[in-house]
């Protein structure tokens, strides 16, 4: 896939439609726009609720994921990055992608990251009361349903592949019990399925104490932004938390919930500059043990819709400060053979990160992203 040309790719999330599930969790016809709805702010530098331009779309229609596609190839967005969220056997929120998958007219490229956590009830205070468990069972049958899920994606034309590998991006590497021999089995059923094998790219949200150990296994590394330089360069803790969180996280899943209750106890918001971060991404390295790293850049964040008084949001967020950030990101991904630029998020709003027209916004951030891209 190496060029000179720079391809750019949103996370899309994919939870505005209802499902069973939600409606067992959360109530009766829930989707994430019920959070964005009644969002308030709680400090002056806050911009809540925010409303889409274009409405309360319903992703459950095949039309909806057409016209996303039809607006983002206009401002140059090369293709949609999917949540994907299977659960050993249980996949869930993927009816966008198969609505994409089943409409072989609309021109744009895909592909997906495993977000490969626990569902908990964090959103309220409650990250100990799970709602569906990631449970990484090491059992060749349940890897092979996985691949046998993601293998028609793999085969659509449309999905992005590097050197005939299709890409797999992977939320939290560490979680994955095995995965010297998950990668290995993977990597030989894409082979036997005509693929050079799986480009595997890791998400980066903080550091981790074993990090040697789980990164040598993928291709690339993505620092998932802002949760990255949140946890690295703009919360101020001290040394001995720090290392003591590295440890942490490479934990089984159920320490990590610990320490997440632990944290939600916090009755306080958290307020970052989007200065700061992007002075934080100019300092990070772009290559590690020989890997590239890749930055992330979001439009903005507020992440009050789920959070309500505990949420982290930033300030200094602009049209002009986004720009600056793409710019900086550009520069950075020219050091790389692919010049991949992630962007978090297309949809994201009860995050506040979104490139979606909004009623305050309309399309300046797409239009920055087509003027810096040119």
């Amino acid at each position: 896939m190496s060029s000179n040309k720079h391809r750019i790719f949103p996370f899309y999330f994919p939870q505005f439609y209802r499902t069973e599930e939600n409606d067992n969790w959360w109530g009766d016809g829930f989707t994430d726009w019920e959070l964005v709805k009644t969002a308030k702010s709680i400090h002056t530098t806050q911009n809540q609720p925010r409303q889409p331009l274009s409405g309360y779309y319903d992703q459950s229609n095949p039309l909806t994921i057409k016209k996303q596609a039809e607006i983002a190839l206009e401002y140059g967005i090369s293709g949609f990055n999917f949540y994907h969220y299977w659960f050993d056997g249980k996949v869930l929120l993927d009816k966008p992608l198969q609505n994409l998958y089943s409409d072989k007219s609309i021109g744009i490229e895909y592909f997906l990251t495993w977000a490969n956590e626990t569902w908990t009830r964090q959103w309220v205070g409650k990250p100990h009361d799970v709602l569906i468990k990631q449970e990484h069972k090491a059992e060749k049958n349940i890897w092979d349903e996985h691949y046998n899920y993601l293998r028609k994606f793999f085969h659509d034309d449309r999905y992005v592949k590097i050197n005939n590998a299709p890409i797999l991006c992977i939320y939290r590497a560490e979680l994955i019990k095995s995965l010297p021999e998950w990668v290995d089995y993977i990597n030989l059923k894409a082979q036997n399925d005509g693929f050079s094998g799986v480009h595997l790219i890791a998400l980066r949200a903080y550091d981790i104490a074993n990090a040697e150990s789980i990164y040598k296994y993928f291709n690339k590394i993505v620092n998932f932004q802002p949760r990255y330089s949140i946890n690295t360069h703009l919360r101020k803790t001290s040394s001995t938390r720090n290392i003591i969180e590295r440890i942490v996280r490479s934990a089984p899943e159920w320490i990590q919930l610990s320490l997440a209750s632990l944290l939600s106890k916090k009755s306080k918001y958290n307020k970052f500059s989007y200065s700061d971060y992007i002075d934080s991404m100019r300092n990070d390295s772009d290559v590690w043990n020989n890997k590239p790293v890749y930055q992330v850049v979001f439009p903005d964040w507020d992440n009050a819709p789920r959070y309500k008084e505990r949420a982290t949001f930033f300030s200094n967020t602009s049209i002009d400060n986004f720009g600056k950030a793409l710019e900086l990101v550009k520069t950075k991904v020219d050091n790389h053979d692919d010049k991949l630029v992630f962007i978090n998020a297309w949809n994201e709003w009860s995050e506040g990160a979104y490139l979606e027209p909004d009623n305050k916004n309309e399309f300046a951030y797409l239009e920055t992203i087509k003027k810096t891209f040119r």
